[in-house]
């Protein structure tokens, strides 16, 4: 597997998750990834657990992590001890059991992030608005040379994540998290799996309280 995340950095993909990150209060991420092989509806499963056990998987979420500037995963500025032993950022025992989407499905979930989501500050966007940052994330995603959006659509895939693999801060259990952390225990976990040919993303947000 190769990382493609310089393909995700476009406008239209960047108005879209940080208008997720203002109304979810959120840490939004957006993950391209090439796979060694097609993904098909049947295999998908096995091909995202290895992805998520591997190197490049936590490679990536540092990645985003730095470029955003929020350093929830890794502080540059914090001292470490010479016998310090990185935290893997997996969580033991995970399943991110897949539950298969529809188009609608997902084009309403996204709908969902911007305008029904637990919004802590109160932040939802418009009707209006929302739908416009949807369409252009979506036609920026699914139909990314300009072919026509509905032959391209149906060209996916898409499906739901069990957000169980990441560590959690434990808000809602008052639990001593061990950290590094990035989902939060709440509704506003989410993760979206959408997949053609070779190529997958991986869209997460951990919406805070």
């Amino acid at each position: 597997m190769q990382s493609l995340l310089a393909e995700v950095d476009r406008a239209a993909v960047e108005r879209f998750l940080s208008a997720v990150d203002v109304v979810m209060n959120s840490n939004t991420v957006l993950l391209k990834v090439g796979a060694a092989q097609f993904l098909t509806v049947d295999d998908r499963q096995e091909v995202l657990r290895a992805y998520l056990r591997s190197d490049l998987f936590e490679q990536m979420m540092f990645e985003v992590d730095c470029r955003r500037q929020w350093y929830l995963l890794s502080n540059p500025y914090a001292p470490q001890e010479e016998d310090h032993v990185p935290v893997r950022l997996l969580r033991d025992g995970f399943g991110a059991v897949l539950a298969p989407l529809g188009y609608e499905e997902f084009a309403g979930r996204l709908r969902w992030m911007l305008r029904e989501a637990y919004s802590p500050y109160g932040c939802h966007k418009p009707a209006r608005e929302a739908d416009v940052l949807v369409a252009d994330f979506v036609r920026e995603m699914l139909a990314p040379r300009g072919g026509g959006s509905r032959s391209a659509v149906q060209e996916w895939e898409f499906a739901s994540v069990e957000p169980d693999f990441l560590r959690c801060t434990e808000y809602y259990t008052q639990e001593v998290p061990l950290h590094p952390v990035y989902f939060d225990g709440s509704a506003s976990d989410t993760a979206t799996l959408f997949h053609r040919g070779r190529v997958f993303y991986l869209l997460l947000t951990n919406g805070s309280p």
